[in-house]
């Protein structure tokens, strides 16, 4: 358990700094963000869990925590997986449909 809390703060770091420093458009740099962001804030609550579990809290050390942080990871997968398959396709096609009718939009004077 403790590999693999440590390797998900790990890969959220090196997502991070990918987002970062690599040059993506928008909306995919909003992904990688999403992504690094789960991997970071899971692994570090992993570790607390994994700390407290070593040091044998009895509350805190409660076996359906565990599940709660599976449930909790499921859903913000989810939410990362909705917006990369839904929600950037329907932006991409807004955008394209808004640079179309643009073209026929009179511009501003400077």
């Amino acid at each position: 358990m403790l590999i693999i809390f440590s390797a998900m703060v790990i890969l959220g770091i090196v997502a991070k700094v990918y987002g970062v420093k690599a040059g993506l458009d928008k909306l995919v740099r909003r992904a990688v963000e999403r992504a690094s962001t789960l991997l970071l804030c899971m692994g570090l609550v992993g570790l607390l869990m994994y700390f407290v579990s070593y040091e044998r809290v009895p509350v805190l050390s409660m076996r359906a925590l565990y599940i709660v942080w599976l449930v909790g990871l499921g859903l913000w997968i989810w939410s990362i997986y909705k917006y990369v398959k839904v929600e950037i396709p329907s932006k991409r096609q807004m955008a394209a449909e808004r640079e179309k009718l643009g073209k026929w939009l009179p511009k501003a004077n400077k």
